[in-house]
Formats: structure tokens, C-alpha cells, sequence
């Protein structure tokens, strides 16, 4: 069963068994998130599209927080039987299926969690790669149970209610959400332009909840027949200022780049950013822009050369002209396509 059947199939019972949501949804949550499970189960996939339908089914708002509950409770248990197991099993782990293939997860996992801790183990129910590792990591590093509890439950609910309200309220409220972005454009430009210019920033735990936001808000106000030009070009203007923020903070703070806690990337992700400019010289930027977080690395390493600043702001300004065509370009089409 490949895995668009898969995430179809429950969608569809969900559908044809309205009053089973509360236990389906407990059980893709659990699935999310236990370690053994996470790698092959779409639980967030299935979790909006669950949420959406009902949405579109006409049921009535009552059904939110029920879902919302039993997803949290799901996600809960998941966690804490992977950090129990971690405990447990603390020597066998590396040797047992997915880690004895995939080593490379402990390895993320660990460096993962030694950077962030306990903040870490909340993260890590957003983050897809630590997702199925950190607690079982957080488990066989000794973590002690009250602090990995208390993160565990608070990022259960909150990625519950992340995952599920959204969806449902925006299938349910379409005509409005999108008539409110219609009529407030300026607004939402300057506020995809803040978006843009944070995900540029380079702090790894900022990059993925901006783009999803930036993708998410400007593929709305495309389709709510905002005026195409200004969204692209505010998202871009929002992403060049981060190349200028990350080129400043390049040129004149060559010595603390390596910031610690909470928000700074590792000395791996400096090197591979180090390497993608040596290796592509001027196009560094415009390739940065389509690998995730060395987007926001590579202004910075340029800048920590000192290369001049001239040529880096027209090929900064042309990458993001290209990135902000590139994320809302789909958006466009099926703006036109629907019309």
C-alpha cells in the first residue's frame, strides 16, 4: 500500500465513522510519535486531512476538541513509552530496528539533544528527522522523568492543536479567511514580508515554522485573488533583508558565529554552508535557496569572507526574486486552474 492509499483509506473510514474520530485520531498521534512507528506512519498528514474533511463534511465544531484532546494524549503516550524503552533498552537500542539500519538517527538524536535538552524534547515533536529518536535518546541519556514529562505534554498539545485546529477552521471559515485576506492586503504583505525575513535569519529552530508560514499565507492571499506582484515580491524583499541581516552579521561577528543556546547551528551546518559557497562561488546563494537551511547560512559565511558586498546584494536579490516565484508559483497555478 504505497503511502497516499494509506493516509486515503483512514481519511475515508473517518468519514464513513464520524464517531470513531476521537479513537482514530489517538491512535495516528500514538503512531506519530512512538519511535518504532513515527518513520512510517504520516501522522500529520493524516491528522489535517482528517481535520479538513470533517470540516468540509459540515460537522459541527464540537468534534475540535475531542480530536485535539485525543491527538495530545496520543502523542503524549508515544513519547513517553519511547523514553521509557530508551531507559530500558539504554546499550540494545542502536541494534534494533529502525536504529540498526538508520545508525544515523542516534547520532542526529544525540547531537539533537545535547544542543537543546529538555527544550529539545519539545521541539522534537515538530521537527520530522528527531521526531522518532529524541525520546529514546532523552530515555538513554538519563533524562529525569519530571522535566522530559513536562515538555512532552506541553509539545503534544500544542503540536495537537497545531495540526488539527488549523486545518479544520480553514476548510470551515474559507470564504471568510479568504475575504479577510482580500481586503487586508497590505497587511499580509508586510506581515509575509517578516515571515520571509525570519525564516532568512540563520537560527535553525526558526527555519521550517516560517516557511510553512510564509508558503501557507502567501498560497492564501494568491488564491484569494491578492494581487500576485506585491505577495511575491514582499516575500522576496522579506527573505533579501535576512541575506543583508546574515551578511552584516557575517562581516562584523566572525568570532561568535558558533552562538550557543537556544538558537544557533551547529559547526557541522557552518561547514557544509562554507563548502556549498567555496564549491559554487557566486551561484551559492541562488543554490542555497533551495536547500533548506543553508539559506540562511550561506549569506553569513559570505559574509564572514568578506567577499564584497556589490556583487552578493544583486545575487541575493535575484535568488530570492526566484525563491518567493518558486513557493508561490504552484499557488498561482491552481489559482487559475480553479478560476
Amino acid at each position: 500500500m504505497t503511502l497516499e492509499s494509506f493516509v486515503e483509506t483512514i481519511v475515508t473510514f473517518v468519514r464513513d465513522h464520524e464517531e470513531w474520530t476521537p479513537f482514530v485520531v489517538f491512535l495516528v498521534a500514538f503512531g506519530e510519535s512512538f519511535a518504532f512507528l513515527s518513520l512510517i506512519v504520516p501522522g500529520t498528514a493524516i491528522l489535517a486531512g482528517v481535520a479538513a474533511l470533517l470540516a468540509a463534511s459540515g460537522v459541527e465544531m464540537h468534534i475540535v476538541l475531542p480530536a485535539i484532546l485525543a491527538a495530545g494524549f496520543g502523542g503524549t503516550l508515544g513519547y513517553a513509552i519511547s523514553f521509557w524503552l530508551g531507559r530500558y533498552f539504554k546499550d540494545s537500542v542502536p541494534h534494533i530496528w529502525p536504529f540498526k539500519t538508520r545508525p544515523h538517527l542516534i547520532a542526529q538524536g544525540e547531537k539533537f539533544f545535547e544542543t537543546y535538552g529538555a527544550l529539545g524534547v519539545f521541539f522534537g515533536h515538530f521537527f520530522g528527522p528527531v521526531r522518532a529518536v529524541i525520546p529514546v535518546v532523552a530515555g538513554m541519556f538519563r533524562m529525569r522523568e519530571i522535566p522530559f514529562q513536562i515538555a512532552n505534554v506541553a509539545s503534544a498539545f500544542v503540536w495537537a492543536a497545531g495540526v488539527i485546529a488549523p486545518a479544520f477552521f480553514l476548510v470551515t471559515f474559507k470564504d471568510e479567511v479568504l475575504g479577510f485576506l482580500a481586503t487586508h492586503h497590505y497587511w499580509v504583505a508586510g506581515l509575509l514580508f517578516l515571515l520571509a525575513l525570519a525564516n532568512s535569519i540563520p537560527r535553525p529552530i526558526m527555519f521550517w515554522p516560517t516557511l510553512i508560514l510564509v508558503i501557507g499565507l502567501g498560497s492564501m492571499m494568491v488564491l484569494a485573488n491578492g494581487h500576485f506582484t506585491s505577495i511575491w515580491l514582499a516575500a522576496a524583499a522579506g527573505a533579501f533583508a535576512g541575506d543583508l541581516y546574515a551578511y552584516y552579521k557575517g562581516v562584523t561577528h566572525k568570532q561568535d558565529r558558533l552562538a550557543t543556546w537556544p538558537f544557533s547551528a551547529s559547526p557541522e551546518q557552518h561547514t557544509e554552508a562554507l563548502a556549498l559557497v567555496e564549491r559554487h562561488g557566486a551561484l551559492s546563494l541562488i543554490v542555497s535557496k533551495f536547500q533548506g537551511f543553508n539559506r540562511g547560512l550561506v549569506p553569513l559565511e559570505i559574509g564572514i569572507l568578506e567577499r564584497p558586498f556589490a556583487p552578493f546584494a544583486i545575487q541575493s536579490a535575484a535568488s530570492t526574486v526566484a525563491w518567493g516565484l518558486a513557493i508561490l508559483l504552484p499557488a498561482l497555478i491552481l489559482g487559475l486552474f480553479l478560476n
